[in-house]
């Protein structure tokens, strides 16, 4: 099982990482920490020559590297998806496709590819945003099992609109999720944050049903404070309960902290980030030992 952070292209150069990590080299202090895995975030702009050097220097440092697509509100999410024609959707994917094949085969490893489901108006028809989102993920499966055979799409459980917005996110509720990927075939990703902020705000159901651990093969671990994607030092979201049930049910992937360079510095810097790390390897460790 392997550690992860969330880290973007330019990192070196980012102000919140130059405050985090001070002189410190970041990858090679990472690595040395105990974190073998990056994700990255893909949006319509991403250089592609920046992310070339990237991956090279995530896996010098001895790194494995997911990619998170970001298109929600834009004509490259899966709501507007289509199968045929000159679509921006697919074009966008295909690219990222290709990007991510590059990166499997530099890190000798398969690249995850983490893609949210359709996110459309509030007043659209959800079910046909959940085909919508069926018929993309679908085409992504069978796009990267011909041309792109070391990528592996998977979707996430998303975060539910607040009150009053005016969108909808499919895929926010376990049963989405769970219907998607058995009907496209493709993992899940679990994200912990936002399954305790969903059952806090909407009284949904914190933990997921059996059938749908059995398809999570990435994580997505942060801790909650009035907002989530903050550290491991809260325990509010119950993120040890979650890799108990994991490894009870066989996973093996990534655990991502997916926690922005911002909020470790905002509740303690580095030494809140090396104690988020410290306390995923020690609670893996102990969860391994009991199975």
């Amino acid at each position: 099982m392997d550690i992860g952070l969330k880290l973007d292209v330019g990192f070196a150069d980012d102000e919140a990482c130059r405050r985090l990590y001070g002189d410190r080299d970041i990858l090679p202090y990472l690595r040395a920490l105990g974190v073998t895995a990056v994700e990255t975030a893909l949006r319509p702009g991403t250089d592609a020559q920046a992310l070339s050097a990237y991956v090279g220097a995530c896996v010098g440092a001895g790194m494995k590297i997911s990619f998170h697509p970001y298109s929600e509100g834009t004509v490259f999410n899966a709501a507007s998806f289509a199968s045929e024609g000159d679509n921006p959707c697919r074009k966008l994917h295909q690219h990222f496709f290709a990007l991510a094949a590059e990166a499997a085969q530099r890190q000798g490893v398969a690249t995850l590819v983490n893609i949210h489901a359709a996110a459309g108006p509030a007043g659209a028809s959800r079910r046909e945003l959940l085909e919508r989102s069926v018929l993309f993920f679908t085409w992504a499966r069978d796009w990267c099992a011909r041309h792109a055979r070391d990528v592996t799409v998977l979707t996430e459980l998303q975060f539910r609109p607040h009150v009053g917005e005016p969108i909808q996110r499919i895929a926010d509720d376990y049963d989405e999720v769970l219907e998607i990927v058995t009907r496209c075939n493709i993992p899940a990703c679990w994200d912990f944050g936002h399954a305790f902020k969903n059952a806090q705000r909407y009284d949904m159901s914190l933990y997921p049903p059996e059938t749908l651990l059995k398809h999570v093969a990435h994580v997505h671990c942060h801790d909650a404070r009035g907002r989530d994607h903050q550290p491991l030092i809260h325990d509010n979201v119950p993120w040890r309960d979650f890799i108990e049930l994991l490894v009870r049910n066989g996973f093996d992937g990534r655990v991502i902290l997916e926690v922005p360079a911002w909020d470790f510095l905002q509740t303690g810097g580095i030494q809140t980030l090396t104690a988020s790390v410290q306390a995923l390897q020690s609670w893996i460790r102990h969860c391994r030992s009991a199975s």
